[in-house]
């Protein structure tokens, strides 16, 4: 870099810069150098106040556009102003604290869970005149049938169940409640079924773990009417029924689904152990001036269920969770009766020593964290739980389980 060059102070370059700067626009190319160093000597030599008060001037100086530069300057800062004493005010009105009558939605009170619910601001409740009493389903296996044949007795019945705390559901049901009776059987049972329809719509029963033609079996039934026929249960797993009336999504929407156990014909691969069912679902409501719920059909079409359960309940094992031993086997059945949305079962804390897809013991599985369970689809999951304490089960599609799909496995 070379050396600054020195500022004189004599007072004459002022004037030879001004004759300096005039003559030359009239000067040959042969005078190049010449000008150069006198451009060069003119630049550099005036005295630093007046260096300073050209560049001020420079700098200052109005220039087109600066009014409406400034005016976009002016309204973005009053923007920004305006947005950050909303955000104040709303944060003093406790605009972004949880709300306190969410406190008992899916996640409240469990460690790492925030308390969020999507339906309380949006859903209102049932009157207290028209609200039943809910009953913790059962999540307990009932025993397995005996005998080489069994009679499967279903009841097709249209009732106001509650599907959420404060909130009643106008259900479409097998014997009155949803999910319908878990049956429990073995491998190589002949079923012998029987659907009774006791409600108002034509109703029907489509069986995942059977064999059967569904021209014969599965049609319909009028109001009053009743229809039988056997089958066997030639595989073992975790299955589903449901009503298969068009439209069948409608009356799988509505509760009308259960699952059906078929053991193996020697049992489980590990034996005995502590049983439990859960079957995952979805609600997709309105409202109805009664201040009861029915079915949303744009909600069920676009799949944004208001609920998803286990057992038919908002939250229920989270309340009253369900109990097990320490360091003993724990075998919990699982159907996901959707009828859109997958499941992905886990239990926070634990991992599943066994998973067999389906339920069928050859399709096996071991170490798994969370297991994928499709609409239709069913899992049998097994799992010891060495320590005490509580251990939630959740779908960690966790917009379901945000919504209803979380319970609690308290283990003693």
């Amino acid at each position: 870099m070379s050396a600054p060059v020195q500022q004189s102070p004599d007072t004459s370059t002022d004037t030879s810069a001004a004759t300096t700067s005039s003559s030359s626009r009239h000067h040959s190319p042969a005078s190049a150098s010449a000008q150069f160093a006198s451009s060069e000597r003119i630049t550099y030599s005036p005295r630093a106040d007046s260096r300073s008060q050209s560049l001020t001037s420079r700098w200052f100086r109005r220039h087109p556009g600066d009014s409406a530069a400034l005016a976009v300057i002016g309204g973005t800062l009053i923007v920004a102003l305006t947005v950050v004493s909303l955000v104040i005010a709303l944060a003093a009105n406790g605009a972004f604290a949880p709300n306190a009558a969410n406190s008992n939605n899916s996640m409240a009170g469990m460690p790492g869970m925030a308390n969020y619910s999507a339906n309380a601001a949006t859903l209102g409740k049932t009157a207290a005149a028209k609200m039943p009493p809910h009953t913790t389903y059962p999540a307990a296996a009932p025993a397995t049938a005996t005998g080489s044949v069994v009679n499967v007795n279903l009841t097709a019945q249209e009732k106001l169940l509650a599907i959420a705390k404060g909130e009643a559901y106008n259900a479409w049901t097998f014997n009155g409640t949803v999910p319908g009776p878990v049956l429990h059987v073995r491998q190589g049972q002949t079923i012998h079924f029987t659907l009774t329809n006791d409600g108002t719509l034509p109703h029907s029963i489509d069986f995942h773990a059977a064999q059967t033609p569904w021209d014969k079996n599965y049609q319909s039934i009028g109001p009053g009417q009743t229809k039988s026929f056997d089958w066997v249960a030639n595989y073992p797993g975790v299955f589903m029924y449901h009503c298969g009336t068009p439209p069948a999504m409608d009356h799988m929407a509505n509760g009308m689904y259960g699952v059906i156990i078929v053991d193996p014909t020697n049992g489980w691969p590990n034996g005995a152990a502590q049983e439990y069912v859960l079957v995952q679902s979805e609600f997709y409501t309105k409202q109805n001036a009664d201040t009861t719920y029915s079915l949303d059909e744009n909600k069920l079409m676009a799949v944004t269920p208001d609920y998803v359960t286990f057992n038919g309940y908002a939250d229920q094992y989270r309340t009253d969770p369900i109990q097990a031993k320490a360091g003993e086997r724990i075998r919990l059945f699982v159907l996901n009766a959707g009828p859109s949305q997958f499941s992905a079962f886990h239990v926070i804390g634990a991992i599943f020593s066994d998973f067999y897809v389906d339920g069928n013991p050859a399709n096996h599985m071991v170490g798994d964290q969370t297991v994928t369970i499709p609409p239709g689809g069913g899992a049998m999951l097994e799992l010891t739980i060495p320590d005490a304490g509580k251990y939630p089960f959740v779908t960690h599609s966790f917009s379901g389980a945000m919504t209803g799909a979380v319970g609690v496995l308290e283990v003693q």
